[in-house]
């Protein structure tokens, strides 16, 4: 059980100033009646505080899932409510706290016995990205009246870690990757490398079992394969505060769009590799050509929701090797020109411009290909659209 406290309510000290006021006066100009009801209106404040302290709370836990949840998906709050909720001179109210407010919880007329309580499964809001603090959990007991109340905070402070709400893409723009063995020579077709074995797992393709391993180590093992025509794809992401004029509307667009391109690009077996302008946070995820969750997937879910705006000016470099596929996506307020040459001499190079009012969806600018939108959405049907030409 955590802290506790119990007072008058605004209500109700304003019942006590008024009926100190009425006995005070009543009995100074000898009007009996208007004391008698100053009195009474104090009784009944002294009822109620003594009512919500001597009458027993319920126990509450709280358990959530999921923890790790989208943008404005279904999150669950779960409590079990032990005791008795007694109707009378008290009533109960339980709310969760979730990011400062409160989130009302509606209990049922008849709770469960102490033993086996009662479960009561409420919404928890996610209408933002990014690590949410939900608990304690506060029982309030209210007088009938409303002159009185006694609060409880109980269960710890738990997280709900909200990622960027998911925007479909067609796919990843083709690209030309120079070859794995270091050289400058560039592949288009053909051909597959090594670059890493894990144990076999249910569904896993036979074909790729590496029989040379598996018969040395007396486990079954797969190659991870990466196939050299394939882009290395680098998302550049623009976190500094300049750049979308200060809206915080504008960068959640964002980040859901650079989101939606990492994720393209995973899901067709790429290695990528997210960047933030500011060059405070970096994720590098290896190709898989099985498309095996890796723990990478889980590092960058983690930067895309925990990534915020900044006022840094950092100059950041990219190597050449990352720059097969180059996306930068950034505000109204960068300047294209400075963005475009971080992009270095990729063979694909692409902005995304949140733009709140953009004049065309989509231009050539100076041998990069820009795409403009007003939200996630819009500048994933522009690429589309570029994606199929």
């Amino acid at each position: 059980m955590g802290q506790v406290w119990a007072s008058a309510t605004g209500r109700g000290r304003a019942i006590v100033v008024l009926g100190v006021l009425l006995l005070g006066a009543g009995l100074a100009w000898d009007y009996l009646l208007v004391a008698g009801l100053g009195g009474c209106l104090l009784a009944l404040v002294v009822v109620e505080l003594a009512a919500v302290l001597l009458t027993r709370p319920v126990a509450v836990d709280r358990d959530i899932e999921p923890r790790v949840v989208v943008r404005q998906a279904p999150c669950e709050g779960r409590l079990l409510v032990r005791g008795r909720r007694r109707r009378g001179l008290v009533r109960l109210d339980v709310a969760d706290r979730v990011h400062g407010g409160l989130v009302p919880v509606s209990l049922p007329d008849h709770l469960g016995t102490d033993e086996l309580g009662t479960r009561v499964v409420y919404r928890i809001p996610t209408p933002r990205r990014g690590l949410v603090d939900v608990g304690p959990v506060q029982v309030r007991l209210v007088g009938l009246t409303g002159m009185a109340a006694r609060s409880t905070e109980s269960g710890p402070v738990d997280q709900v870690r909200v990622l960027p709400r998911r925007v479909p893409l067609a796919g990843m723009v083709s690209g030309t990757r120079r070859a794995l063995t270091g050289n400058d020579e560039a592949n288009e077709l053909g051909g597959t490398d090594l670059v890493g074995l894990h144990e076999y797992a249910m569904g896993d393709d036979l074909r790729r079992l590496h029989w040379a391993t598996s018969a040395r180590t007396g486990t079954l093992m797969v190659r991870e394969d990466a196939e050299p025509s394939q882009a290395h794809v680098c998302v550049l992401l623009d976190d500094r505060a300049s750049a979308y004029l200060g809206d915080d509307a504008l960068f959640e667009e964002a980040v859901e769009i650079a989101a939606a391109l990492c994720r393209s690009g995973l899901e067709d077996g790429l290695p990528v590799r997210l960047h933030t302008m500011s060059d405070r946070r970096e994720v590098r995820v290896p190709g898989s050509a099985s498309r095996r969750l890796l723990e990478e997937h889980r590092d960058l879910d983690w930067l895309l929701a925990e990534v915020d705006l900044t006022g840094s000016l950092s100059r950041i470099e990219l190597h050449s090797r990352d720059l097969d596929v180059a996306v930068a996506v950034t505000g109204p307020g960068a300047d294209l020109r400075d963005v475009g040459l971080l992009l270095g001499d990729a063979p694909t190079r692409v902005l995304a411009v949140v733009d709140p009012a953009p004049f065309v969806g989509a231009h050539q600018e100076a041998g990069l290909l820009v795409l403009r939108g007003a939200t996630s959405v819009s500048l994933a049907a522009s690429w589309d659209a570029a994606v199929h030409r």
